[in-house]
């Protein structure tokens, strides 16, 4: 069972130290809360939810490929294609 802890008078939460420790929180530390269900919440630390989406996709393109610079020569490429609008 969970340890006992009280929401305050200006809706704030204090997670017992032990519970910090165990999760690895840190002072500072950005968190991302996640309703689940009535009563219930997730509490994720916000460079760990990065890291997961960052590799959700990671399997869709080769390691070797550089998206940025794709993504500039397309750019270059569509603007060579466009009429000049300057006249």
């Amino acid at each position: 069972m969970g340890l006992r802890a009280a929401v305050d008078s200006r809706g704030r939460l204090l997670i017992p130290v032990e519970v910090r420790k165990q999760l690895g929180f840190k002072e500072g530390d950005s968190v991302l809360v996640e309703p689940v269900g009535p009563g219930e919440f997730k509490v994720v630390l916000l460079k760990d939810a990065v890291e997961r989406v960052r590799g959700m996709y990671r399997h869709l393109r080769d390691a070797t490929e550089n998206v940025s610079d794709e993504l500039i020569a397309e750019r270059r490429r569509e603007s060579e294609e466009e009429p000049d609008q300057r006249e």
